[in-house]
């Protein structure tokens, strides 16, 4: 998604939520007209307004959407219920993020963040508001690990359905290789952007983060596969989805392994540590499917953390020694 359309769609995202937020609802065809969208970009909206909320994302922590009909209802989580109080330390720093956002071109000078900020600047002196305009003209925002030198290339490369070549850093190999790949869609996961694009090295669907792009080249080859038929985000490890119970995972990886798996989970966090060791950290609904995959790698892991996980990995290892005839650990 371009940066223009990733503003846009975050505008519609502000205004679409007063609109909907009446005892009786919006109708879809209302919110088309208002938002100047079809039905297939309303609805994915909708989708993602779904999962809009605040840590650690239970049902009580969103925004619930509900259709009935043609019409769209809204009920807003707990916390958005009571009339939000903050105090000036917090309001000046409201002002400062949101008018640096508005200055970088992410939210519409007229638009609904603007309207917010209004109110909020209702709540400072004459001089913290002369400091707050001081210090958001010193502020440069690029969402981190979005290189500006390379995502007008990417995004060329996208729209015209052309192949791209990547200078890459592999963080599992410590390595930098030349690639040509087909790329699809930029995709954002965990603070970082990834661009999700079949790889001819690897001949295999690959999440390419941006950070560690050297140089962008493009070709003249066009893209042979289709995005509709193959495009598709995995099921990442670090997955999550509303309603779900999410269990906080943390394990130690002693050989490579660990950081290998950085370009399997972009969702989870990595952190090297001094003995070699590799920290890793994240939140899964699916415990089951995360001991079958953890079995491959033997005694080179560790499970710190949550203690089902450990149970159910020394339930498996107990049962393939039963099957070799093998004592238990």
């Amino acid at each position: 998604m371009s940066m223009d359309r990733f503003a846009a769609r975050l505008n519609r995202m502000l205004l679409m939520v007063p609109l909907i937020l009446r005892e009786e609802g919006a109708s879809i065809e209302e919110l088309c007209r208002a938002l100047g969208v079809d039905r297939k970009e309303l609805m994915a909206d909708l989708d993602t307004l779904w999962l809009c909320g605040l840590p650690s994302y239970t049902p009580l922590d969103l925004i619930d959407r509900r259709i009935e009909g043609d019409r769209v209802y809204l009920s807003m989580a707990d916390y958005f219920s009571r009339p939000l109080t903050v105090t000036r330390q917090e309001a000046l720093t409201l002002l400062v993020a949101g008018r640096t956002l508005i200055g970088a071109g992410f939210f519409e000078e007229e638009g609904p963040l603007a309207s917010a900020l209004e109110k909020v600047e209702g709540m400072l002196t004459e001089e913290q508001k002369g400091d707050v305009e001081d210090i958001a003209r010193r502020i440069e925002v690029e969402l981190d690990s979005y290189p500006g030198k390379w995502w007008k290339e990417i995004e060329n490369g996208i729209g015209s359905g052309h192949n791209i070549i990547l200078e890459y850093y592999s963080y599992s190999r410590d390595t930098v290789s030349e690639r040509e790949v087909e790329p699809f869609s930029l995709v954002w996961s965990r603070g970082h952007w990834y661009l999700m694009a079949w790889c001819h090295l690897a001949e295999d669907m690959r999440l390419f983060r941006l950070d560690r792009i050297k140089s962008v080249a493009p070709t003249e080859h066009q893209v042979t596969r289709s995005a509709g038929g193959e495009f598709y985000v995995p099921e990442l490890v670090g997955e999550y989805r509303p309603g779900r119970r999410a269990h906080h995972v943390k394990l130690r990886f002693f050989g490579r392994e660990g950081r290998r798996l950085a370009e399997e989970w972009p969702a989870a966090e990595f952190t090297d540590n001094a003995d070699g060791s590799v920290a890793v950290e994240f939140r899964t609904r699916n415990l089951k499917w995360l001991s079958s995959y953890l079995m491959k790698f033997g005694d080179r892991f560790k499970v710190e953390s949550p203690e089902e996980l450990k149970v159910m990995l020394r339930d498996r290892v107990t049962e393939l020694l039963e099957v070799y005839g093998q004592d238990g650990p």
